[in-house]
């Protein structure tokens, strides 16, 4: 065995860039100690941990009813909205303003069709989620303001939602047993599907806030949504154990994802706020304990978030609302939050923030997903985490840009609302960390100095390609310069439904060749199986580089004809600039080309010089650096018509192709980045 000790393995791996590739067994043994050395001393998600601190007899003492747990304060408890801050308040009011008079949206069958028919699956969720954030707008605005005004609004929005055939959306009716052939929903068949369970927590708590003022008017409206409540969610959730996402599939081996704790949390919230029966609101509450433990089993053992920064907010961040929840319905009687696993989970988004706002996008993720910054400040309150609260006020927006969640999620809006005055005077700090590694994930970031977004800022990630919204991207990277993109994940056009098909790696943003990796021989990295990884991965860092060397050969399908390929890539604190080193052997002799994603205008320099434009004269160029005597460089423009793409990116991006010279069975190749 191999002995060495931390900065000879630094000291080893970075050597290498400009030597021969990294021993395998050698790597190994590096990706132990990496793994040991960084992982902050996490040995995996806690096992049972909900449904052991949150037992039956803690519930049966300790939970409250529904009239006695008190989370926020109601309408008429005026002094507490009326502590919001003033511009604030007046903005929340003013959106909810713009409603009035204005007219509801129908959502016709023949949109809802479209997905069967073409696909698509936009436009029915434009209407659909414009009508739960009408909602959400007017009961803000009704709770800031108290005169009643907007009160027949909020009625007409609640009676149209109660009498929607579907509370999902048509990429959820494969949870029926028509499925989606029948290109309708089935009333017959109420299921609990991500947006399903979102409505029923939005009514209850319209419910909760409002309830008494609706009763003036009629008290069949708190009754309707009483009724719907339990024939939609609080039924089918007791009565059913095939729901996927519950426990993983009916024998629970299947993989877990956000669904898991974004729809337990809004069946929590629906089941304390409306379920009137002692015996039935306790069963909930714990069969809901123990889905979300096998959640948590199945979570990165780093604590990362396999999915991404864009999910981070529905699958950690809906965790912890799931533990917020109980321990305010308990009174305190017992918490979660301070567990080192909880506090990783949480703290991801803020390793994974590059600068301003842009984020380590990976798989079905935009680099321009951001987290509320109200709620990143209230988690990291709750879990004692300071950089992420800090972050969270850095982070808070003008009053303008205040919504209630996009998607009329009144449970993080109302106490985003509510925790404004103390976010706005909160210590306020970037979270701009010197580097990170989730050794499960295979995924680490370092930038060039310690809270700053001065220089060069490199991520990668060698987590497997067959994981919950992954692309086959197994080895890709980012870099970035002064706060700046220079080589990108892409991200993802918007969903249809060819995204979640057999036809997923079809779509060009999901496919290796469009992410910062090579293509041999025409072949692409595959998916489809779990051992389709980079393995044999090693982490290094201190003071002078930081970086990641892995062998990409496992990520290809055997038809690529890839004996080893050693990918090592570093940041060079010292000099200022990246480093990539391809190391390869081929069965064959086969055309080799290395993709390099970018939204800057490539152009040449000459002498193997590739001038990367950034077209704002106020940002600097950056300069690609190769061997001509191994690669001719190209460039491809891709004009971006995705909505989404568009917005991060612009109109356009480049792909940058280095192929080789002529077919080859081996090569060593390195790239410098300036």
């Amino acid at each position: 065995m191999i002995s060495m000790n931390r900065r000879q393995l630094i000291a080893s791996a970075v050597a290498l860039l400009g030597e021969a590739h990294l021993p395998f067994a050698f790597a190994s043994q590096q990706t132990a100690a990496a793994a040991s050395a960084n992982s902050g001393g996490l040995d995996g998600p806690p096992k049972s941990l909900l449904s052991s601190t949150f037992t039956p007899e803690l519930l049966a003492k300790s939970l409250a009813s529904p009239s006695a747990w008190h989370p926020y304060p109601k309408v008429d408890e005026r002094e507490a909205w009326q502590s919001v801050p003033r511009d604030v308040g007046d903005a929340v009011v003013k959106r909810a303003e713009t409603i009035l008079g204005t007219e509801w949206v129908s959502l016709p069958a023949e949109v809802f069709l479209e997905f069967k028919r073409t696909g698509n699956r936009s436009h029915y969720e434009h209407l659909y989620f414009g009508r739960r954030e009408r909602l959400g707008d007017l009961v803000l605005g009704e709770c800031v303001e108290g005169k009643g005004r907007f009160l027949d609004e909020i009625i007409t929005g609640l009676w149209l939602i109660c009498e929607e055939t579907f509370w999902g959306i048509p990429a959820c009716v494969y949870l029926q047993r028509a499925g989606i052939g029948s290109g309708l929903p089935d009333v017959t068949e109420p299921v609990v599907d991500l947006f399903a369970a979102e409505t029923s927590s939005v009514l209850a708590w319209v419910h909760y806030l409002l309830g008494a003022r609706l009763d003036n008017i009629s008290p069949l409206i708190t009754q309707r949504i009483q009724m719907e409540a339990k024939r939609r969610i609080l039924d089918p959730a007791m009565e059913r154990d095939d729901f996927w996402w519950m426990w993983g599939g009916v024998e629970g081996k299947g993989h877990l994802n956000n669904w898991n704790p974004w729809i337990n949390s809004n069946w929590m919230t629906t089941n304390l706020l409306l379920e009137s029966d002692p015996a039935k609101r306790l069963a909930a509450i714990s069969r809901i304990c123990r889905s979300l433990d096998r959640y948590l089993a199945d979570y990165s053992a780093d604590g990362g978030c396999e999915e991404g920064p864009a999910y981070w907010g529905v699958s950690a961040a809906s965790y912890f609302d799931c533990c917020a929840i109980l321990e305010s319905a308990t009174a305190g009687a017992a918490s979660v939050l301070a567990n080192p696993f909880i506090k990783k989970m949480e703290h991801f988004i803020a390793d994974v923030h590059i600068a301003d706002d842009y984020y380590v996008n990976y798989g079905d993720a935009h680099a321009k997903d951001a987290p509320s910054p109200e709620l990143a400040y209230r988690i990291g309150s709750s879990v004692g985490d300071k950089v992420l609260e800090a972050f969270g006020a850095y982070c808070l927006p003008s009053a303008a840009t205040l919504s209630s969640g996009g998607l009329g999620r009144l449970s993080r809006a109302i106490p985003d609302l509510l925790a404004t005055d103390k976010v706005q005077k909160a210590e306020k700090a970037d979270a701009l960390g010197f580097d990170a590694w989730y050794p499960s994930l295979g995924l680490m970031m370092a930038r060039a100095k310690a809270g700053s977004s001065e220089g060069f800022y490199l991520a990668v990630q060698a987590a497997a390609n067959l994981r919950s919204h992954g692309h086959n991207d197994s080895g890709s990277f980012i870099v970035f310069h002064n706060g700046e993109p220079v080589f990108i994940d892409v991200g993802v056009e918007a969903y249809t439904a060819k995204t979640f098909s057999a036809d997923r790696y079809s779509i060009w943003t999901m496919q290796s060749a469009y992410h910062n990796l090579p293509t041999v021989g025409g072949v692409m990295q595959a998916g489809l199986q779990p051992m389709y990884r980079a393995s044999e991965v090693h982490y290094f860092n201190d003071d002078s580089y930081a970086g990641l060397a892995m062998n990409l050969a496992t990520a290809f399908p055997a038809e690529a004809g890839i004996s080893r390929w050693v990918r090592n890539i570093a940041l060079d604190r010292k000099v200022g600039r990246i480093l990539l080193s391809e190391d390869f052997q081929l069965q064959r002799k086969l055309p080799v080309v290395l993709s390099f994603m970018t939204p800057r205008f490539p152009s040449h320099g000459g002498n193997g010089t590739i001038v990367l434009d950034a077209k704002d004269k106020k940002i600097r160029d950056v300069t690609f650096k190769y061997d001509t005597s191994l690669a001719v460089s190209t460039f491809e423009k891709i004009e971006l018509k995705d909505e989404g793409l568009r917005h991060t990116w612009g109109e356009t991006i480049y792909r940058l192709l280095l192929t080789s010279t002529t077919p080859v069975d081996k090569g060593k190749w390195k790239i410098e980045i300036v």
